[in-house]
């Protein structure tokens, strides 16, 4: 087959396979106000009242005299009538959009034309992503160069967890090793296919710790503190139940974390230099009553010191009674710090009372003690001490943490991935936090498709939840409080939160990386990070500076 009739072929095929839709104008004269995005087709265009309201494929676009609205159909979460002429558009991202309209009818006519396209699809390709990725195909046919840096991401994402496990700096010879047990998912299809576990745990004892962990999400270990060799571990809760079942190869993975930071060859010298931390907070209790202290343990001798474990610290995210609530359906927890984080149902409270919240005419006498009353900032300021708890821990103390909450998809990565981004200045770089978001929340499952409601048949409003924008939002009061410890500015943010909604890219779809793997979404979708990379000059932070400590002092007094 030669170039020119294969380039005919894809043509035909991102004709057939997607489309273009007749365009229904309400008005002869009217044209589309904006231009479209390949694969885009604009299927209405009208007057609202002041303004000409557009709906495609991806967008409804509404040109007021003075402002423009442009906005993913995939980040409207609800439209509503009101006062009879008035569409009410409710936002994903906190945005709320309102177009009045001359007649009722006309109201009626667009409230169910955005109702339709909105909801939920009933298969992935009617996502734009795939529309907008195949019709680049035809444009780029002949510029494959071009169209990669388009669609993909860098080689840093790509081979993330090699260029990691050599990057933090593991002793693959003695204390660590690359499980592949969960090559093709078929252990546990929302964990990655490698995981890092200690040397001499084998796969047979894994298989027996799935079957105690919930949806078999064993502790697996995803980051090395480089200077002392301590790790952070995150798994799902274990199933005791009210009968208080236990599981020895559990146990024995979980103890032998710790041991193997002890063998560690590369941190045993620091070990030596620094002592041993022999604080116990595995007795429960809340963060205020924990104590940072880094006393000498009774171990005697140089020697003893460099063998001597410290002690695992496990903590749990979610509060002391929701932990045993789990009990009743079969979870339970073992003896952990109670961290109080809110379930997701408390989260989307807290949301939609913030977005209410804004959305009113805001009254200075009271408007303060409202925002407090959502309760948004408490569950950052929740999280965010979570977090510290497990940076202190494994940089000041040099001991290792495994995280979990109930599941270990929601709260989990909130606290793990927000300890590194403090740990490790890499993380605060574009590429590095690009990295971390696709090895915290997308390798491990955080289930995107079933939170932002965009996966297939996603209606079950209970399971949506802004647990990501949650994190997005900690991240964003870190770069207030350290301005010049971020690469990347709060543009990058406010983009990415628009993104991992907007179905543009595909990136963030479906609930874990077997869904993406099956439906071949890197093949057949664009890379978020190809418009948020570190060459973009509208996401770089001017006050960056690369010169930031791993944890600077400041920073482990956040708030």
């Amino acid at each position: 087959m030669d170039e020119e009739t294969q380039h005919s072929l894809e043509c035909i095929q991102a004709n057939q396979i997607f489309p273009r839709k007749q365009l229904i104008r309400e008005d002869e004269n009217l044209q589309v106000p904006f231009i479209e995005l390949h694969g885009e087709s604009t299927e209405y265009v009208g007057r609202a009242e002041d303004a000409i309201i557009a709906l495609s494929n991806y967008r409804l676009h509404i040109k007021f005299k003075e402002s423009v609205v442009n906005v993913p159909l995939q980040l409207i979460e609800s439209v509503e009538c009101r006062d009879i002429f008035q569409l009410h558009l409710t936002c994903k991202d906190c945005k709320v959009i309102r177009c009045q309209f001359s007649t009722f009818e006309q109201c009626q006519d667009w409230l169910k034309r955005l109702n339709n396209a909105i909801r939920p699809p009933s298969k992935i390709e009617d996502l734009f992503s795939f529309a907008y990725h195949a019709w680049c195909m035809e444009v780029y046919a002949s510029e494959k160069e071009q169209h990669g840096d388009l669609c993909r991401p860098g080689e840093h994402v790509t081979s993330r967890f090699k260029n990691e496990v050599e990057r933090m700096g593991f002793d693959m010879n003695n204390a660590w090793r690359i499980s592949n047990i969960n090559e093709k998912y078929k252990l546990c299809g929302s964990y990655p296919q490698e995981i890092i576990v200690p040397a001499w745990i084998t796969d047979k004892e894994l298989e027996s710790v799935a079957s105690f962990r919930s949806w078999k999400r064993i502790p697996a270990v995803v980051y090395r503190h480089q200077s002392n060799g301590a790790v952070i571990s995150r798994c799902g809760q274990p199933e005791v139940s009210w009968w208080g079942w236990r599981n020895a190869d559990d146990e024995h993975l979980v103890q032998s974390v710790a041991k193997a930071c002890a063998s560690d060859s590369r941190s045993n010298s620091n070990k030596l230099m620094n002592g041993n931390c022999s604080r116990d907070f595995s007795n429960g209790g809340d963060l205020s009553d924990v104590e940072f202290d880094s006393s000498i343990s009774n171990a005697s001798g140089a020697e003893s010191l460099a063998i001597q474990p410290q002690k695992l610290l496990i903590l749990d995210a979610r509060s002391y009674a929701a932990a045993v609530a789990n009990r009743a359906k079969g979870g339970g927890c073992e003896c952990p710090v109670f961290m109080g984080m809110a379930n997701i149902h408390s989260i989307r409270k807290s949301f939609q009372s913030l977005r209410l919240l804004c959305t009113q005419m805001p009254d200075p006498g009271n408007w303060l003690s409202a925002l407090e009353s959502t309760k948004w900032l408490q569950h950052l300021s929740v999280l965010l001490k979570s977090a510290l708890l497990v940076v202190h821990a494994v940089d000041r103390d040099q001991r290792p943490v495994l995280v979990h909450c109930s599941d270990g998809w929601d709260r989990t990565p909130q606290i793990v991935a927000l300890a590194k981004l403090l740990l490790d200045p890499y993380y605060r770089t574009t590429e590095g936090f690009q990295v971390l978001v696709e090895m915290e929340w997308l390798d491990f499952g955080h289930k995107f498709a079933d939170r932002c409601g965009h996966g297939e048949n996603s209606d079950d409003l209970n399971e949506r939840c802004p647990v990501f924008l949650q994190w997005l939002d900690c991240v964003h009061q870190l770069q207030r409080q350290f301005p010049c410890s971020f690469e990347f500015n709060e543009a990058f943010l406010v983009k990415l939160v628009q993104h991992t909604y907007s179905c543009l890219f595909g990136t963030f779809l479906c609930n874990n990386a077997k869904e993406r793997g099956e439906k071949h979404t890197q093949e057949r979708t664009c890379s978020v990070w190809s418009l948020l990379r570190a060459a973009n000059k509208a996401f770089k932070n001017l006050l960056y500076s690369s010169q930031s400590e791993s944890v600077p002092e400041s920073m482990r007094h956040c708030r």
